[in-house]
């Protein structure tokens, strides 16, 4: 069963037909805008990022506390100083030295590690259940109802929105969600369990819907990772 600071949304965050349970989603919000932060990419310029375990290894016995954001929001030359980041309206600068560090053009995607005494973050959201499931395919999530928790452009806090999954293409997938810009980054969660399954990308257009939100499903990161373990001469750059 699915947990999130000792939380089971598994059960009570939203039915089947995804209507959400309104008590449980104020004490989800409540441990949320600790797992969610603003990325200050400079005073002018910011993103969104988020917090999570995930595998690392091949046999997934490996968990590893990580913030998650675009490429777009931090690249490679990014990842040469410390970063500032923002949480709860609280700074921290992250000290990028002796940490691992993947970052991925192609794929859009900066995962750092944390290190959760040194930079006292303690709360990360948790994977969707299917995620790391091989027999289960990302077309299965068309149609399903889901949450972006991301950075709103006017208070500089933690947001959420929520829509419906319309297209897939991996390892990119397309919803009705709203954002803003500076959401990019944000942290994309299965809405019946509120666990993760994608990080938000941007804006795109589509032959079907003039304006739609685009985002990279979570699992695809985490085999990317997997495999510039391995084989650091493919197009994933990893930084150690």
């Amino acid at each position: 069963m699915s947990k999130f600071a000792g939380y089971n949304f598994k059960l009570e965050a939203s039915d089947e037909k995804g209507m959400i349970n309104g008590i449980a989603m104020i004490d989800y919000l409540q441990k949320a805008k600790n797992a969610v932060c603003q990325i200050c990419v400079s005073d002018n310029k910011f993103g969104s990022g988020f917090f999570c375990k995930i595998p690392y290894t091949k046999d997934n016995n490996l968990l590893l506390p990580v913030l998650i954001t675009n490429n777009h929001v931090l690249s490679k030359d990014s990842l040469e100083n410390d970063i500032k980041i923002k949480i709860n309206g609280e700074t921290k600068i992250i000290s990028l030295k002796g940490r691992k560090k993947w970052t991925n053009v192609e794929i859009d995607y900066t995962c750092i590690e944390i290190k959760e005494e040194e930079d006292k973050i303690y709360t990360f959201f948790n994977l969707d259940d299917n995620v790391l499931d091989k027999n289960y395919s990302n077309a299965n999530y068309l149609n399903h109802n889901v949450l972006i928790y991301a950075i709103n452009k006017d208070n500089k806090l933690m947001g959420f929105s929520n829509g419906i999954i319309k297209q897939n293409k991996d390892p990119f997938f397309a919803y009705t969600c709203n954002t803003y810009p500076g959401c990019s980054g944000g942290c994309i969660v299965n809405q019946f369990n509120n666990n993760v399954i994608g990080i938000h990308r941007g804006e795109i257009i589509t032959e079907k819907e003039k304006e739609i939100n685009g985002g990279i499903y979570i699992n695809n990161i985490i085999n990317s990772i997997k495999q510039s373990k391995e084989n650091i001469s493919q197009k994933v750059k990893i930084i150690l």
